[in-house]
């Protein structure tokens, strides 16, 4: 169905969770991948997984708060691939609590993950996406960048901002062949989920469900689907998008 024989994608904290299902699907799609995530050990413990799956992967440091790291990073999958046909901008961070406690380190920390890594990234790129012809940019938001939950405003401006970014690059970028678009994941249970909810975790699992239209728990894979076609050729005429996949949650 996809034409990614030939292409690489480098994901962005990729080893676990949602980046891991994204890694998965892309390379089920025919994608070769580079599973970049700041722990190492995950990474090459999921590229490994993909390989004996059949898949064709390779792992990277990555630490996307960090320039010299981003440029590492970039210049080493161009080395070991020789392209780099699409990014995903996956890497993301959770840091605020339950106790509805905001602060302005929280801010910070959420916004250099989250915001000012996509532009770390994706600025690496664009000189070899416009000397190749074109690229596919997917960058991983939130629902809760369109509707900001009360216990995380960092984390939810953060994201919010993700998708003004999504938007910008797009126009910026479109003249060279370079699709930019955003998933907007809604709920989906992963180590971050694990690290929020603690011992309310099955409690909320089972809440989110019965919130849903759609009465069912959201997958890694689930984003993973959406992220594979915005990546492809089916795409072409799709830029500067933010889909939610929420199983309905909320609607636009």
């Amino acid at each position: 169905m996809y034409e990614f024989a030939a292409q690489c994608a480098l994901v962005t904290g990729g080893a676990q969770g949602i980046g891991f299902g994204i890694s998965g699907e892309l390379v089920r799609a025919g994608c070769r991948v580079v599973v970049a995530d700041l722990n190492l050990q995950k990474a090459e413990a999921a590229a490994a997984e993909l390989r004996s799956a059949g898949g064709d992967a390779i792992a990277l440091e990555l630490d996307v708060t960090s320039d010299e790291s981003v440029q590492r990073c970039v210049g080493e999958a161009l080395k070991r691939c020789e392209r780099v046909d699409i990014l995903v901008n996956n890497a993301g961070i959770h840091c605020e609590n339950l106790e509805r406690v905001s602060t302005i380190e929280h801010f910070e920390r959420c916004f250099d993950v989250n915001l000012y890594g996509i532009w770390r990234m994706t600025q690496a790129l664009v000189p070899h996406f416009k000397a190749q012809g074109g690229g596919k940019v997917v960058n991983i938001a939130s629902v809760n960048g369109r509707k900001p939950w009360v216990d995380t405003p960092a984390y939810s401006a953060s994201k919010a901002a993700a998708i003004n970014l999504t938007q910008s690059l797009a126009s910026r970028l479109a003249a060279y062949n370079i699709n930019v678009n955003a998933v907007c994941p809604g709920g989906v249970m992963t180590a971050m989920a694990d690290f929020f909810w603690k011992d309310k975790l099955e409690e909320m699992r089972q809440k989110m469900i019965d919130v849903r239209p759609l009465k069912r728990e959201m997958k890694p894979e689930d984003i993973g689907y959406a992220v594979v076609f915005l990546a492809s050729s089916r795409a072409r005429s799709i830029t500067g998008q933010s889909l939610n996949v929420d199983c309905g949650v909320v609607m636009s």
